[in-house]
């Protein structure tokens, strides 16, 4: 069975972990052609989708990033050779940082940022993803509390496995990757 996998660094592959990842796990039992970026927004996860040709997997994994992240086209904050080169701003990102860019994005989010609108640009991208893949077999994952946000067909919340089993690889521990791996893998076969 042949999967492309889309999304956030929740599905990012890094090398040299300390154990596998819910990726890892399943692509020893399938084959992965995995999209995923670090740090990426809803709209970049969109354009992920869009440059792909999606009809020549048997299943598509997306996996749906938070409302709060803001898309830029570049990330001073990293370099070209960076994995979070094409990250984009969550206010998290960049709370312990205290250069010129975090300051203006801090601005950002304390006298500008709108969350409200945020989570209705999410939706609205959200419901393209969902336009685009509505005739393909498709798990929409999220790691994220989506109770604002848009309910895709075929959605698995990870949001409080994630928030117990916090860790180093794809932001799990060993118990939560083991979790994610499983539940993935039960509505694949």
């Amino acid at each position: 069975m042949k999967i492309g996998l889309f999304g956030d660094s929740f599905g990012y592959q890094q090398p040299n972990q300390p154990f596998d990842s819910w990726v890892d796990l399943l692509n020893n039992d399938m084959t992965i052609d995995n999209h995923c970026q670090c740090g990426v927004s809803e709209y970049k996860i969109l354009q992920q989708l869009k440059s792909a040709n999606l009809n020549k997997y048997d299943w598509v994994i997306v996996t749906h990033t938070s409302p709060t992240r803001v898309f830029v086209r570049h990330n001073p904050l990293y370099t070209e050779s960076n994995i979070y080169k094409n990250c984009d701003i969550l206010l998290a990102d960049i709370e312990s940082k205290n250069d010129k860019f975090s300051n203006v994005c801090k601005d950002y989010f304390k006298y500008i940022f709108d969350t409200e609108y945020a989570v209705d640009m999410h939706n609205l991208v959200c419901k393209e993803i969902d336009n685009i893949v509505k005739d393909l077999n498709v798990l929409h994952i999220t790691h994220f509390d989506y109770t604002t946000c848009y309910q895709f067909p075929n959605l698995i919340n990870f949001y409080n496995l994630w928030a117990d089993n916090r860790g180093p690889v794809n932001h799990y521990n060993k118990y939560g990757n083991q979790q994610v791996y499983e539940t993935v893998l039960k509505r694949l076969v």
